[in-house]
């Protein structure tokens, strides 16, 4: 037997399969799945964030441990001005120690300003925008 009566005899008994025809409605719908799949991981990560934030908000809100304010030295160190209790200390926090400078008294100590803005929309930036 040659190599080409081989060849003849697998050919005669192997069936021959031609790929199913894709229609483009069955592309859109896969476009469709995935996109509400999409849409469905991001609802949930979205909530799941906001749920996980809101119990870590509430955990540092009963604390005893405020930080006041924050100077950054270096990319590695930063000074903090911290209220542990009644008592307001300077730390500074570098990459692998964290160490207490000093203790200040509350007169020392002059709060961040905290000016709740009244929030602008974007009809109202909109608005200044096309007047000039």
């Amino acid at each position: 037997m040659l190599a080409t009566d081989i060849v003849d005899e697998i050919n005669k008994k192997t069936p021959i399969v031609l790929p199913e025809k894709i229609s483009p409605l069955d592309n859109v719908l896969q476009l469709v799945g995935l996109l509400l799949l999409l849409a469905f991981i991001l609802a949930a990560a979205y909530y799941t964030s906001k749920f996980i934030g809101g119990m870590k908000l509430n955990q540092y809100k009963d604390s005893n441990f405020k930080v006041i304010d924050s100077y950054k030295i270096s990319p590695n160190k930063i000074l903090q001005l911290i209220q542990v209790g009644s008592k307001y200390l300077v730390i500074a926090i570098c990459k692998d120690t964290v160490s207490v400078i000093t203790e200040l008294e509350e007169s020392q100590v002059l709060f961040p300003e905290t000016n709740i803005e009244k929030k602008i929309n974007f009809k109202e930036i909109l608005d200044k925008i096309r007047n000039k």
